[in-house]
C-alpha cells in the first residue's frame, strides 16, 4: 500500500445519482426540495445525522481527507436532487448508505492504486486498534491490516467500518445497512476471521463485544 503524504486534491469523478443505487428513477412532477422548507430542514437533519459514517466510508477507501470530503459532497448534492423520492423509501439511512458506496467505488476504480496520506492512514489505523490489540508490533503489520480492510467484501467491510471506526452497535449498523441485526453479526465475524488470517493469528475478538 502506498502511503502518499500529500495527495493534491482533484475534482470529483464519481457516478450519477439515484437510479444507479437502486430507486425507480427522478419523478419528473416532484416538487423540487428548495420549494418545500420543511423537506429542506428534513434533509439537513438527515445529512448531520449521516454524514459521519459517509464520511468514515470514503475515508478508509478513498485515502485522502480532501478527495473524501469531495465524494461526501457529491453524496449530498444526490441527496438533495431527489430528497422526495428519497424520503419513499422504507429506510433512507440504506439508501443513502449504498449511494455513498457507488460514488466511492466510481472513485476508487478510476484511481488505481489507492494512495493513503499518512494522516488518514493514522487515523484509521488507531481506531481499528482496539480489534487488533498488541497484535500491530510494526508499521507493517499496520499496512497489512489497512490492506486487508481494503481487500474484505463489502458487506463485510461495510459492517467493519461502522462498527470499528465509528463504534456503532449492531442493531444501528443493521438499520444503516438494510440488514437482518443477525447478519450483521455474522458479516462481523467473518470479517474478523479473514483479518486474521491475513495478520496470521488465530482471532480478532471484539473487545466491546457485538451488542
Amino acid at each position: 500500500m502506498t502511503i502518499d503524504r500529500g495527495a493534491p486534491v482533484r475534482g470529483y469523478r464519481g457516478g450519477t445519482a439515484v437510479e444507479g443505487a437502486g430507486t425507480p428513477g427522478p419523478d419528473r412532477t416532484a416538487v423540487q426540495v428548495e420549494a418545500v422548507p420543511r423537506l429542506d430542514i428534513t434533509y439537513a437533519a438527515f445529512c448531520e445525522t449521516h454524514e459521519p459514517a459517509w464520511h468514515a466510508l470514503a475515508l478508509t477507501r478513498i485515502g485522502s481527507q480532501a478527495d473524501a470530503l469531495l465524494v461526501v459532497e457529491a453524496v449530498k448534492a444526490d441527496l438533495a436532487r431527489f430528497w422526495p423520492q428519497v424520503l419513499r423509501f422504507e429506510e433512507p439511512a440504506a439508501y443513502a448508505w449504498r449511494l455513498a458506496n457507488r460514488h466511492v467505488g466510481d472513485w476508487v476504480a478510476a484511481d488505481e492504486p489507492v494512495e493513503v496520506e499518512a494522516v488518514t492512514f493514522s487515523a484509521v489505523i488507531g481506531a481499528f486498534k482496539q480489534v487488533a490489540a498488541g497484535l500491530l508490533q510494526s508499521e507493517a503489520d499496520e499496512v497489512r491490516l489497512y490492506a486487508a480492510i481494503l481487500e474484505l467484501p463489502d458487506r463485510q467491510r461495510d459492517v467493519v467500518i461502522l462498527r470499528y471506526l465509528l463504534g456503532l452497535h449492531a442493531k444501528v449498523i443493521a438499520a444503516y445497512l438494510g440488514r437482518p441485526v443477525a447478519t450483521v453479526h455474522s458479516n462481523l465475524r467473518h470479517a474478523r476471521e479473514r483479518l486474521a488470517r491475513r495478520l496470521g493469528v488465530r482471532e480478532l475478538p471484539d473487545h466491546e463485544g457485538e451488542s
